[in-house]
């Protein structure tokens, strides 16, 4: 069973030192489509992501997250995927990935999978009303993600589907804007 290597609050250093000591580079965090250190420390102080010693003692990256492929039937019928189309961070840094998902949201501590996807479709699309969804099965995998070079992440994954109506449909998509970057998302069409 995987044992938790975590502590409350993390130093800059501190973080950077347990990354080197488990032979963790991370020179080129911060540059092309990876995230700095000090993102890294903000998912950690704000529990959307913890480190914890797999069962080989390899330094892990666990994160809970939830997924949600979003659709809009129009009036004559045709049906419409949200996708996420582009990431732009300050300084213009462009990066595009496909999360295999519209929407995905780490999870807070203590938050229900349902009520942290909802919340991220609120917060990352601007929608306030009621959104009706649909869990549709759990993953986990292991990937040495883009976001964190060389630091395996374990994602366990809450999948959901929705059906936006034509209050919260957006023809020309959706921007959320953050203090680091936006993110594009863009509808296609679908048969």
């Amino acid at each position: 069973m995987d044992s938790t290597k975590q502590e409350e609050h993390f130093t800059t250093d501190a973080l950077q030192q347990q990354l080197a000591d488990a032979g963790i580079d991370t020179s080129t965090w911060g540059t092309g489509k990876a995230k700095t250190l000090e993102a890294l420390q903000n998912e950690i102080e704000s529990g959307e992501t913890i480190l914890i010693t797999g069962k080989t003692g390899e330094l892990l990256r666990k994160v809970v997250v939830g997924g949600a492929d979003i659709y809009y039937q129009s009036p004559d019928g045709k049906r419409y995927r949200l996708k996420e189309d582009r990431q732009v961070f300050e300084g213009g840094r462009e990066r595009r990935r496909d999360l295999g998902h519209a929407v995905s949201e780490k999870m807070k501590p203590d938050e229900d999978p349902q009520n942290a996807m909802i919340r991220g479709i609120q917060e990352e699309l601007g929608i306030n009303s009621e959104i009706t969804l649909t869990e549709s099965g759990t993953d986990e995998q292991k990937i040495d993600s883009p976001s964190y070079p060389g630091l395996i992440s374990q994602y366990v994954l809450h999948k959901f589907h929705a059906i936006l109506n034509d209050e919260q449909h957006n023809p020309d998509g959706y921007v959320e804007k953050q203090s680091d970057k936006s993110t594009y998302f863009v509808w296609e069409e679908v048969e």
